[in-house]
């Protein structure tokens, strides 16, 4: 579904990618790793369109998607979650995913009319909020929800834009050991229908969800394999963890 090739993003003499190759199979969720500075929100961002690559090229869905500007790539599928919680906290959690159906039904006007939306649009919210466990929640003042809950939202939110593709960057930021452990059920119940690029730091949701691991390094794509290979890689594990093991220095990660 997704596939880059020779990608470099350059500020001045500093190459936050530096010559990345990265290919993300339909139906997988594919997470990418790295430490602190690695590049990864770089590299999201230039697959967003919120950054443009220095060199090298992206093709999405057998599209050239660096001739798509960023307020057009959802709308073939690539949809991001930023790292910060991202959702309309003085609205409901049913009108902050009316909003978004409504932004890809091209209704810009409507979107200062949430009360007017119509009956099929809100049953549609509804079944969205039903997939992420939300649904009870639907009247509830978004500003008022527990942080956990609110990624919930965000998700469903991605999830109203009709993703191909879902880039989430570090979505388990800031949540406790039992609101991560919900998310990543979540996204797992989610892989049937949506392919996903996931930059993680948490080690036991990257080994618990991802079907392949890619990780970056300064910029550099060091190795891309499965989750098991990728545990016992010794390269990764000097780059990464300073020669420790990724098992168990997972928590620490």
């Amino acid at each position: 579904m997704l596939h880059i090739r020779n990608l470099c993003k350059n500020f001045g003499a500093l190459k936050a990618t530096d010559d990345v190759s990265l290919s993300v199979d339909r139906g997988t969720i594919h997470a990418l790793i790295g430490p602190n500075g690695a590049g990864k929100t770089t590299l999201i961002s230039q697959l967003s369109g919120y950054m443009q690559p220095s060199s090298g090229a992206i093709t999405f869905d057998g599209q050239d998607l660096l001739s798509i500007p960023a307020h057009k790539r959802p709308h073939i599928g690539l949809v991001r979650s930023f790292q910060i919680t991202s959702v309309f906290p003085e609205l409901t959690v049913l009108d902050n995913v009316c909003l978004v159906l409504q932004s890809m039904q091209g209704q810009a006007r409507s979107i200062f009319r949430i009360a007017a939306a119509d009956r099929l649009e809100r049953d549609e919210a509804r079944e969205i909020l039903t997939r992420v466990g939300l649904v009870d929640q639907a009247d509830s003042v978004t500003g008022s929800l527990a942080h956990g809950q609110k990624r919930q939202v965000e998700i469903a939110m991605a999830l109203a834009a009709k993703p191909k593709l879902l880039l989430l960057d570090e979505p388990m930021a800031g949540m406790g050991a039992e609101e991560s452990r919900h998310l990543m059920t979540l996204l797992d119940n989610l892989r049937a229908s949506v392919t996903m690029l996931l930059v993680e730091h948490d080690m036991d949701v990257v080994f618990g969800l991802a079907d392949k691991v890619s990780v970056l390094v300064y910029g550099q794509m060091v190795a891309s394999d499965t989750p098991e290979n990728i545990r016992n890689n010794q390269d990764v594990q000097k780059a990464y963890l300073g020669g420790h093991n990724l098992h168990t220095e997972a928590k620490e990660c």
